[in-house]
């Protein structure tokens, strides 16, 4: 293997065997005859081929199910491949299932001995550390407490402590800040900063797309256990969107697709996308530039109808919503109508973000339909301002006219 290279999988493929019937009891299996209950194969990861270099942060996303944490469980030598290899040069420590050896019936003191001897930390380096890792963990008042009575907040917080006292040349992290409140997965992004400064291999699997666009040098987007590519930070997050898209229409077109019941016929959403300035769909934004939703509504009875859209981030905080209601908007009781709905100065800041849509009445108590996460885009910026939207500012003294901000 390249020496530059930390971690390579050559035609990867890993297929588990899933039970068609689970059996819980003797009973169970005698009537059976004791015969085996039979299962089907179920192929987690197909022909996935990759290096990772020295030094680089190697993001994975893709939907649940696509394959990352057995993906990652490889890489760690926790499953064996079903065909391919995948080579590692270097100590490796894997943050995938923090807390797993701890002993919910020893205090948090005692399991921070415990979990440092299997990580392979001496004790006196433990001893020596202890003062940092409960300082890291914010758990000073609970470590005399068994873990038993932890949150599994709590468990993350001591298991990540610890886990980061082991000084890996290769780190896998697998969504284990999840369940951590915003201040703690900071104080873990500067940690993952801290390693990436000193020039540690981190491979990261997240649906954070945030985060992922802040430390990633290259993505790998997975889907149903395939390599769908590996691409740039911001390219994965068009891709990304473009799959979840993807996905939204099947559900759509698989809703839709049912016939109406007695005294249905109701609109409908036929379908949702986002166009740029020049009138293009796309799925990525510039922070500034124009945006335009398009809505397409069947109304077969023309019935009076009003439309609304709001816009979500990705981690489920609500950024915007409008509708025809309060922007005094009329539509049309075509039976198929297309709604523009323009946004002149797309100002979100950096992330990825989902469109829901909704279909209502005259009155907007009468819901025809609601779609959630119906299309995803990303806004992208080439400044360091932070928050959720940018808002014009300027500096001044009394002294000095203020000058707008770039």
């Amino acid at each position: 293997m390249d020496k530059d290279v930390a971690i390579s999988s050559e035609h990867l493929t890993k297929v588990f065997r899933v039970p068609l019937e689970r059996t819980t009891s003797l009973r169970q299996l005698a009537a059976r005859g004791f015969r085996p209950s039979g299962s089907r194969r179920f192929e987690a990861l197909h022909d996935i081929t990759f290096a990772i270099k020295r030094g680089e942060f190697f993001s994975v996303i893709g939907p649940n199910g696509s394959g990352k944490s057995t993906l990652l469980k490889i890489m760690a030598g926790i499953y064996r491949p079903t065909s391919g290899r995948v080579a590692v040069t270097g100590d490796l420590s894997p943050f995938i299932e923090l807390g797993v050896g701890f002993n919910a019936e020893l205090t948090a003191r005692e399991n921070v001995f415990l979990s440092g001897a299997i990580l392979g930390l001496s004790r006196a380096l433990v001893e020596e550390r202890f003062d940092e890792i409960v300082q890291f963990s914010e758990l000073s008042e609970f470590m005399d407490q068994k873990l038993k009575n932890y949150s599994s907040g709590m468990l993350v917080r001591l298991a990540f402590a610890l886990a980061i006292q082991a000084h890996a040349d290769i780190l896998l992290v697998d969504e284990v800040l999840a369940v951590g409140d915003a201040g703690f997965q900071e104080k873990c992004f500067d940690v993952f900063r801290r390693f990436k400064a000193e020039g540690r291999t981190i491979v990261f699997v997240s649906h954070d797309m945030g985060s992922v666009q802040e430390f990633s040098d290259r993505v790998l987007l997975l889907n149903r256990g395939q390599a769908r590519g590996i691409f740039s930070p911001a390219g994965a997050a068009v891709e990304y969107s473009r799959l979840n898209e993807e996905h939204a229409n099947m559900l759509l077109a698989d809703e839709t697709g049912v016939p109406a019941v007695a005294g249905g016929n109701r609109a409908r959403i036929v379908s949702v996308d986002m166009l740029d300035g020049k009138g293009n769909a796309t799925h990525a934004y510039q922070r500034g530039q124009p945006a335009t939703v398009r809505l397409r509504i069947a109304n077969p009875e023309r019935q009076p109808v009003n439309a609304g859209i709001a816009i979500y981030r990705n981690d489920g905080l609500y950024c915007f919503g409008t509708n025809t209601v309060v922007s005094h908007a009329t539509v049309p009781t075509d039976a198929e109508t297309v709604l523009t709905l323009d946004y002149p100065c797309m100002n979100l800041q950096q992330g990825t973000y989902w469109l829901t849509a909704g279909l209502f009445g005259a009155r907007l108590g009468t819901v025809y339909e609601m779609r959630e996460r119906l299309y995803s885009f990303h806004v992208g910026q080439a400044d360091g301002y932070e928050g959720v939207v940018y808002l014009t500012h300027q500096w001044g003294t009394p002294d000095q006219p203020s000058r707008p901000a770039p």
